[in-house]
């Protein structure tokens, strides 16, 4: 494990990226998006596959990054499930053990909201899992449905 660790947000957000950003499936993102007030660290559009009928979706994902305000991340991500599939706290990797201490048992019951955790070399890994919003379960905005129509990727 590094021992190294993130002093600035920033740099929590700059080594995710650079690994989470190779995905082939993001058709587009966008970071501090006005899709809120207060505004969203990182949103992406997502092609996904359903694997029992192989049919493609797109799926809008958020990503809030916090070094240490764990409630708040929980609130932003909150607020965030209301419009996209699913909703992600990016915290540095050093911090699952205070996730699973506190706050699993509120995030069971806050399905939407999954929490990825980072290296200082920007691997990621999902410490938990959120479930994904149904399309008629979101409230669409025009901000989400502009990043999607002025990315440069071909949706099929």
């Amino acid at each position: 494990m590094n021992t190294i660790k993130f002093v600035e947000e920033v740099r929590l957000k700059e080594a995710f990226w650079d690994k989470y950003k190779y995905r082939t499936n993001i058709l587009a993102s966008q970071f501090e998006s006005v899709a809120r007030h207060g505004g969203v660290d990182l949103l992406t559009a997502e092609l996904v596959e359903n694997k029992t009928t192989k049919e493609t979706a797109i799926q809008f994902v958020s990503f809030e990054f916090k070094l240490d305000d764990i409630k708040k991340a929980i609130a932003q991500a909150e607020e965030n499930s209301r419009f996209c599939h699913k909703s992600f706290i990016v915290i540095p990797l050093e911090k699952e053990k205070v996730i699973n201490d506190r706050y699993k048992d509120y995030l069971k019951k806050a399905k939407y909201i999954g929490v990825m955790g980072v290296a200082t070399d920007g691997r990621w890994t999902i410490i938990h899992k959120p479930w994904t919003h149904k399309d008629e379960e979101l409230v669409y905005n025009q901000v989400l449905l502009k990043m999607l129509v002025n990315s440069n990727k071909t949706v099929v």
